[in-house]
């Protein structure tokens, strides 16, 4: 017997020697740096270079007749002010041949007030150039070109998208749609431990299912969108970054609404490229602020990881692929319930929040919820993978941020990244109110089949200090962008292919169809119609209208108009009933 108790230890013993010495094996090849990407590729040609502000990433909000603002950091403009002119083209092209051309009104150096210290041009000292906008300039996207005249030389820099001139609405109310985890990725990327569907990906890489999602936008038109994070997928082969993000910015300028952009975590994966750079090339700085009416804005970056945890890498000969780090991340707090201990971006985000504690709503934007579920910041915590093998967070800064939403009155905080909804709320400190956790759903098609989620997005309806409207029927859901989307249940990816709202023109007028189960206000119907047209409107309202550039017998017309709830399919093979608004012009 006791023979037989020798023989058994023996065995068991080199069992687990032997598992001992596979776990190192595939720690060191999984925690090492090998297989990682190239790093030193081509980048975009950059788009920010001169003028930093405004960009089509960080857009300005400006009012007619207002004074307008921007930001230039050249070199070449560095002795006694020169002449400054600004041109504003509207992005529309049934305006071309409209465009307005402002003297500079004031032009003085100093800090750049948009890039805080800690972002590729913060800290540096710029040219502040103001513009008195006209009264009667048309509300519209424009893009900016500004021209500077030194010393006998010309210099001319230009930004797309970059103005947005917006009409006051009473009562300080706007609307604006926020958008996460759009992912633009190349076809044929699927693999075994990321599986993707390749379903709104034409074969040449463009995203159809982004144009889809943007022209929905579109006919919605609120006042802005915000973007959440992760706008490529740049982990399953070397060089695609690149490839994904020339993608997402074409698709950009099909947006007829202005853009503010936070980063996500893939768009800073060093794929051949540095993403972070890419974006701050491109796109504007990791973490900014903004105010739209009474309330303010502060975009956060929640992936301030060191650039070797960001490198993707191929590892086992190509069955897995990814970064050692993909969760949140703030850096940096001596203690993180303690404010007046932060520095870096966290110091930055207090004192922006303390500045702006009389808004009358303070939202904060990332990607990363540091809140999901119930406080316990699932998104900054490490994955773990066949039961022993831990990746992608164990980051700091997820308290930090929850403190100083409870501390200076956060009232939302919008985020994505776990491609599903949610909403929790946290206290505020003197118990006076309570941060919303909005955690929203994924843009595109994911894995494809059988999901507890949809692609979606929240409208936002801001109306002084009341907020309302960022939920779908249920109080928790995204409004959805296919018919067919199952709000509690599996949602069949594959087969969503109705669009859950859109338009259509004709020579009288629009006509809109719906299939979601509550009204939609739709302010995106503006077209081309005689000018003896237009005094009469059944079915909406014309808000706006402006004399089509070099042709006085037309005009273009913005009208509006309340699409009724349609019947909503109970799943992606069965079809609802949709509604059909329609507007005619007489």
């Amino acid at each position: 017997m006791e023979f037989h108790f020798n023989r058994w230890v023996r065995v068991t013993g080199t069992v687990v020697l032997v598992l001992i010495a596979l776990y190192g094996i595939v720690a060191i090849n999984v925690y090492s740096s090998v297989g990682q990407f190239p790093t030193h590729g081509p980048r975009p040609v950059p788009q920010i270079h001169t003028l930093i502000w405004p960009t089509i990433g960080y857009p300005e909000l400006v009012a007619p007749g207002a004074v307008m603002e921007a930001e230039l950091d050249a070199a070449e403009v560095s002795g006694p002010a020169g002449t400054f002119t600004a041109m504003l083209t509207p992005v529309r092209p049934e305006l071309t041949g409209l465009t307005y051309s402002l003297p500079v009104s004031g032009a003085v150096r100093g800090r750049s007030e948009h890039w805080p210290v800690g972002t590729a041009h913060g800290g540096d000292t710029v040219w502040h150039l103001r513009f008195a906008v006209p009264a009667q300039a048309v509300p519209e996207l424009y893009n900016l070109s500004i021209r500077a005249d030194v010393g006998g030389r010309d210099f001319t820099y230009s930004q797309q998208h970059a103005v947005s001139i917006i009409t006051p609405h009473p009562g300080d109310s706007f609307r604006f749609i926020t958008l996460s985890d759009i992912h633009v990725h190349q076809p044929n990327i699927s693999s075994f431990h990321n599986p993707q569907s390749d379903k709104g990906i034409a074969p040449d890489g463009t995203p159809v299912f982004l144009q889809r999602t943007i022209d929905q936008v579109n006919l919605i038109r609120p006042d802005f969108v915000v973007l959440l994070g992760d706008y490529v997928m740049a982990q399953r082969y070397a060089g695609e970054y690149l490839a994904e993000f020339n993608n997402f910015y074409k698709e950009l300028a099909r947006f007829q609404v202005p853009v503010f952009i936070a980063p996500g975590n893939h768009d800073q994966y060093v794929n051949d490229v540095d993403g972070a750079r890419v974006f701050q090339e491109n796109i504007g700085p990791l973490f900014y602020s903004f105010d739209a009416g009474a309330s303010h804005f502060t975009v956060v970056n929640t992936t301030e990881w060191p650039y070797t945890d960001r490198i993707v890498m191929s590892k086992f000969g190509g069955l897995l692929f990814f970064p050692r780090k993909y969760q949140g991340q703030v850096l940096a707090a001596t203690d993180e319930r303690k404010p007046q201990t932060y520095a870096g971006q966290l110091a930055w985000i207090r004192d922006d929040l303390v500045r702006h504690e009389d808004a009358a709503n303070r939202f904060m934007v990332m990607h990363h919820d540091p809140f999901r579920p119930a406080g316990k910041a699932y998104a900054w915590k490490n994955e773990r993978f066949g039961g022993v093998i831990t990746l992608g967070g164990s980051g700091v800064g997820s308290t930090a941020l929850k403190t100083l939403a409870a501390r200076y009155r956060v009232n939302y905080c919008m985020t994505g990244h776990m491609h599903s909804d949610y909403v929790g709320y946290q206290r505020w400190t003197d118990r006076q109110g309570a941060t919303g956790f909005i955690n929203q759903t994924m843009a595109f098609f994911d894995h494809g089949g059988e999901k507890d989620s949809y692609p979606g997005y929240r409208l936002w309806n801001v109306q002084g200090k009341n907020v309302s409207g960022f939920t779908y029927l249920d109080g928790v859901h995204s409004v959805p962008l296919y018919d067919g989307s199952v709000l509690d249940g599996e949602t069949d990816l594959n087969k969503l292919d109705r669009l859950a709202l859109s338009g259509s023109a004709g020579a009288d007028g629009f006509s809109v169809s719906s299939y979601l189960g509550v009204p939609m206000d739709v302010e995106g119907l503006i077209g081309v119609f005689p000018v003896q047209q237009g005094k009469n409107v059944s079915g909406g309202r014309v808000y706006f209208s402006v004399p089509l550039p070099g042709d006085a017998s037309r005009q273009l017309l913005y009208m509006r108009t309340s699409a009724s709830p349609g019947q909503p399919g109970p799943d992606a093979a069965t079809a609802g009933q949709p509604s059909v608004t329609s507007v005619f012009v007489h």
